[in-house]
């Protein structure tokens, strides 16, 4: 072949490949560029649209959810997929073996993207470890707005917030929201013995004691009154307007022990009579798994039920064909009843200094905790899994929404807690054709906002948490005391003992300092 014809050929081979090139481009079809161009290895290709790109746009990001029993351990399902599409972010997901890991991780600095965590909050607040968000959403996504109060319930003593905690809502969100029920653990009865007695009335707690009573009287070999192991007297202390084991109360302007609000001592003493009288017994405290209560209401042998869902509780009587159902109470039982909503939220989402792309990190963060990510991540995809009510503003599940099965196929419910609003979660509770939702309406009257004091919160490594968890783990063994007493007298004299164990414990300098950080905070708001 001669240099002229040889070089005519190459030219024209050229233009070939490029033409080819060119119409593989502008079919998007990588498939089709590749048959075009000789199944070459080396051609690439060119159009931004081809599925190839497409997937190279996916920002993979590799998260540690730090909950050993958090139960997605991937991100997957339709609703992680549809995440996917809409913020151009995939998670990669790491469960926590066991709750000394995060801590270590942080020591050594082997931090993956992010860090999902409900605990060690201090330690990951720190501009070596994490980035502020705040300087993020001002340089990435200046019309990411938050409200004072969610900056004032995340801000740390150097100025910044490191993350936005979930669970949180303010209370101007829950006036907006009334079909939003907050979490309050109930009571049920046995209807069919309440009938046999009468219907006596049931309006506060002394009518509680009286028909307790005469469960007793009547049927001897019946437990009045059990609870589940975890919730113990819970239901009392909503009545008694009550925190549960931990945390501080604001007493004339300072943060004083949970253990000191004055109605405490009304409530052990009340707790201490059902005892005394039959109406409980001392095994509830022995209780090994969270099932031997319920197994003693579905047996028959319990008359009541603290911590009881009749919603959930009737359809297993009817499977095992018992000829009675439970009922809930559905109203409070005093005028001093609250529950205190003090908390500055549960977990929260940290952007670390590891972090390979914060810019997509804090877009992704951004959507999430949109109302449209919220609900997509809660509820489900719209108009599919869900309808919004508009007239009572609540959203109508239209599949299993409590089935755990359900939630992990889909993964549904879990991943929306990255960036859940109080209130979104709230209004998943309600359903107008159930108990539990008339109960929580109720419950609903008695809420008690105080951010500033959720936020005084013990961190790790110091004095005040040490002295703090000597406290609970005092409280814990003493308590019993309080509650199996053998008279009303001796009651009495445990809690005051109790008080002074606390006292010997370190108890007047935890609260001094609690105080301080009260008032501090109480800036923030």
């Amino acid at each position: 072949m001669s240099k002229v014809l040889k070089s005519t050929w190459l030219l024209a081979l050229a233009c070939m490949l490029l033409l080819a090139a060119c119409s593989g481009g502008n079919n998007g079809n990588n498939e089709n560029q590749a048959s075009n161009t000789g199944n070459n290895s080396t051609a690439e290709p060119t159009d931004s649209g081809s599925n190839a790109d497409k997937e190279k746009e996916i920002v993979e990001l590799d998260v540690f959810v730090n909950m050993s029993w958090w139960p997605l351990k991937d991100w997957s399902g339709k609703i992680p997929e549809q995440i996917t599409t809409n913020t151009g972010v995939k998670l990669n997901i790491q469960v926590a073996a066991d709750d000394k890991q995060l801590a270590l991780m942080i020591a050594s600095g082997d931090l993956p993207d992010m860090v999902y965590t409900a605990t060690d909050l201090t330690r990951m607040a720190n501009s070596d470890v994490s980035y502020p968000l705040n300087e993020l959403i001002a340089k990435y996504t200046p019309d990411y707005k938050l409200s004072q109060e969610r900056i004032g319930v995340n801000t740390m003593p150097d100025g910044n917030f490191y993350t936005v905690r979930n669970a949180f809502s303010t209370e101007q969100e829950w006036i907006d929201n009334p079909k939003a029920l907050p979490g309050a653990n109930g009571l049920t009865f046995r209807q069919d013995i309440m009938d046999e007695l009468g219907n006596p009335p049931l309006n506060n707690l002394d009518d509680l004691v009286s028909i307790l009573g005469m469960v007793k009287q009547k049927y001897p070999d019946m437990v009045p009154l059990v609870w589940d192991k975890d919730q113990i007297g819970q239901f009392l202390r909503i009545n008694y307007g009550l925190k549960k084991s931990k945390g501080f109360v604001d007493i004339n302007g300072d943060a004083r022990y949970y253990l000191k609000d004055e109605n405490y001592l009304n409530y052990y003493l009340l707790m201490n009579r059902l005892y005394r009288e039959g109406y409980m017994t001392a095994d509830n405290f022995t209780f090994k798994d969270a099932q031997q209560d319920d197994q003693l209401v579905l047996n028959g042998q319990a008359f009541a039920h603290g911590g009881g869902n009749a919603d959930t509780t009737n359809p297993q009587l009817e499977e095992l064909g018992k000829d009675f159902k439970m009922t809930q109470v559905t109203k409070l039982l005093s005028d001093q009843a609250g529950i205190p909503m003090g908390g500055s939220g549960w977990a929260g989402m940290y952007i670390t200094k590891n972090n390979k792309n914060p810019e997509a990190s804090i877009k992704f963060l951004e959507y999430m905790f949109s109302d449209e990510g919220q609900k997509l991540g809660l509820y489900g995809i719209e108009g599919e899994d869900w309808e919004w009510n508009d007239a009572e503003k609540y959203p109508v599940m239209n599949y299993d929404f409590n089935n755990s099965d359900v939630q992990a196929q889909m993964g549904v419910v879990w991943w929306g807690l990255i960036g859940s609003s109080g209130v979104n979660e709230a209004l998943q509770r309600y359903n107008p054709d159930s108990q539990m939702t008339q109960w929580l309406l109720s419950a609903r009257d008695a809420l008690e906002f105080n951010p500033a004091l959720g936020l005084v919160s013990t961190e790790p490594d110091t004095e005040e948490q040490t002295i703090e968890a000597q406290i609970q783990n005092m409280v814990t063994t003493e308590e019993l005391k309080i509650y199996l007493a053998a008279s009303e007298e001796e009651a009495k004299a445990q809690y005051e003992a109790l008080l002074a164990k606390a006292e010997s414990l370190g108890l007047s300098k935890l609260e001094d300092w609690a105080t301080a950080k009260y008032k501090e905070y109480q800036k923030n708001f």
